[in-house]
C-alpha cells in the first residue's frame, strides 16, 4: 500500500535526522521514490534535514546528499520551511526523462533547466519588487553575473517595468576617451531601446556639461511614464579606468541621493542595476560620491554542496554522492567548473576517473579554462608575482596585483590578511607553470 501511494505521488517530503539513518523502513521508502523518479521524472524528493546539514552516510545518504534540502533546526524555522516547501512545489524542477543538454559557457538563459538558484537570487529578486535605488551584482569572470542579471530582467518584465540593457564590454575604446562623447552615447542607447523621443538638439546644451545633460536626460526619461524603470549596466568595470568614471558613477550616486532630497520627485521609480568584478575602490576617487558604498552589494558565492548536489541531478545524477565529494574538493563549488564537468561526464566524454586524472591538464575538460586564466594574469608583472607569492604564503599584499587576482577569482580572501588559491585545481595548474 505505502509502495503504492509514493509510486503515484508528485512530491515526498522526506524527513531525515541522524537517528533515522537507520531506519529499514525510510531506506525502502525514499528507495521506491528514487525509482519511481528514475522511470517517471516523478515523483520529487524533498529532503527535510533535523538539526545540521553534514554528508549522510548509508543508503539514505547515497539518495539524500545530492539533492537540494533544508534544514530545521527549532520550531522558529516552521514558517520557512513550509514556505519553501511550497515554492518549490509551485516551481518544481525540470523533470530529466528526455535530458537535452545544453553548451556550457556564457550566460545561463533565464529559462534553462541548469540554472541553479542561490541566495543571491533571492535577495535580488526581492530587492528589484521594492524598486531599491542601487542593486550591485559583484563576482569574477564565470560566476553568473550576467546570468543573474538575466534573470532580473526577466522579472522586471514581467511586473511590465521598462527596462534598459547596456554591456560596457560591447563598447570600444573611442567612446571612453571623452565624457561628452560617452554621456551622450548612453542617452541615444536608452533613447532608442525605450523609444523616447529626446530633442537632443534643444535640451542637450554644451554649457551644462556632460553629467548635467545626462542626469536631465534620465529624469526627462522617468518622468515620461509612472511605470518603473530598470537600467541593468554590466562589465560596468570597463568604466573604471576611465578619466571620467568617478563623475559618471557620482552621477549614479546622486539618482539614490534625489530620493531622499526629493521626495516627490520620480526618482523611486528608477533602479540602477551595476555588475562587475574588480574591487571599485581602487578606482574611485571620492569614495562619498561612490555608488559601491550605498547600493544593495549582492556578492556572488560558489555553489554550496546542496547546489552541486541539485544539478547533478539536473544532468540526470551522473555522479554518485561520494564522487560529488571528491569534485567540490577539487573545484569547490565553482559555478563554471562545476557544470562543465557535469556536462563531460554526462554526455559521455569522459569518466569521473578520466576527468580527475587529466583535470590539471591542458587537454583536460578544464584546459581552456585554466590557460585563459593563465595568460591573463601573465600579461602584468605584478600580477605574476602576487600570484606566486600567493602560492608561497597565505599573506594578502597590497599590490595591485592581490587586487586584482581577487577581482579575477584566482584566489579569495579568507580573513583580513590572507588569501587562498581559489582551488584546488587552480593550486595544481598554476604551481606547475610558475614554479
Amino acid at each position: 500500500m505505502i509502495e503504492e501511494e509514493i509510486r503515484a505521488s508528485d512530491w515526498i517530503i522526506a524527513i531525515v535526522s541522524d537517528s533515522a539513518l537507520g531506519s529499514e523502513m525510510l531506506e525502502y521508502e525514499l528507495e521506491v521514490a528514487a525509482d519511481e523518479h528514475r522511470k517517471r521524472g516523478k515523483p520529487f524528493i524533498l529532503p527535510v534535514r533535523i538539526g545540521d546539514d553534514h554528508p549522510l552516510e548509508g543508503p539514505v545518504g547515497s539518495i539524500v546528499n545530492p539533492l537540494q534540502f533544508t534544514v530545521w533546526k527549532t520550531p522558529e524555522d516552521d514558517s520557512r520551511i513550509l514556505a519553501a516547501i511550497v515554492a518549490t512545489i509551485e516551481q518544481p524542477p525540470i523533470a530529466n526523462t528526455d535530458l537535452v543538454l545544453e553548451p556550457v559557457g556564457g550566460a545561463v538563459p533565464p529559462d534553462s533547466p541548469f540554472y541553479v538558484e542561490r541566495p543571491t537570487d533571492t535577495e535580488f529578486i526581492g530587492a528589484l519588487a521594492k524598486n531599491e535605488s542601487i542593486l550591485l551584482v559583484k563576482g569574477p569572470r564565470q560566476m553568473g553575473k550576467t546570468s543573474l542579471i538575466g534573470r532580473g530582467a526577466r522579472f522586471a518584465r514581467s511586473q511590465n517595468w521598462r527596462i534598459a540593457m547596456t554591456d560596457f564590454q560591447k563598447l570600444s575604446s573611442t567612446p571612453l576617451a571623452s565624457d561628452e562623447r560617452f554621456y551622450m552615447l548612453l542617452a541615444r542607447m536608452l533613447a532608442k531601446s525605450l523609444q523616447f523621443e529626446y530633442d537632443f538638439e534643444e535640451e542637450w546644451i554644451d554649457v551644462f556639461g556632460a553629467n548635467m545633460n545626462l542626469d536631465n536626460f534620465i529624469r526627462a526619461l522617468i518622468e515620461s511614464s509612472d511605470v518603473p524603470l530598470v537600467w541593468f549596466m554590466d562589465e560596468a568595470d570597463k568604466l573604471f579606468g576611465a578619466a571620467f568614471a568617478s563623475d559618471f558613477f557620482g552621477l549614479v550616486r546622486s539618482w539614490h541621493n534625489s530620493r531622499a532630497t526629493e521626495p516627490d520627485g520620480p526618482w523611486s521609480r528608477f533602479t540602477v542595476v551595476l555588475g562587475y568584478a574588480t574591487e571599485a575602490h581602487l578606482f574611485i576617487q571620492d569614495l562619498n560620491q561612490s555608488p559601491f558604498n550605498v547600493g544593495r552589494q549582492l556578492d556572488l558565492q560558489d555553489f554550496d554542496a546542496a547546489a552541486v548536489g541539485e544539478l547533478n541531478r539536473r544532468y540526470d545524477s551522473p555522479l554518485n554522492a561520494a564522487q560529488i565529494g571528491a569534485l567540490m574538493a577539487l573545484i569547490g563549488g565553482q559555478p563554471f567548473l562545476v557544470r562543465r564537468a557535469l556536462d563531460v561526464v554526462a554526455r559521455g566524454a569522459m569518466t569521473f576517473d578520466e576527468l580527475l586524472a587529466t583535470a590539471d591538464r591542458d587537454d583536460g575538460a578544464f584546459g581552456d579554462h585554466l590557460k585563459r586564466i593563465l595568460i591573463s594574469v601573465t600579461q602584468i608583472p605584478g600580477v605574476v608575482e602576487a600570484l606566486r607569492a600567493s602560492l608561497q604564503s597565505p599573506a594578502l599584499g597590497d599590490t595591485d596585483g592581490y587586487h586584482r587576482l581577487l577581482a579575477a577569482g584566482v584566489v579569495h580572501q579568507i580573513s583580513d590578511r590572507t588569501i587562498q588559491l581559489r582551488c584546488e585545481l587552480y593550486r595544481r595548474y598554476m604551481q606547475q607553470h610558475l614554479s
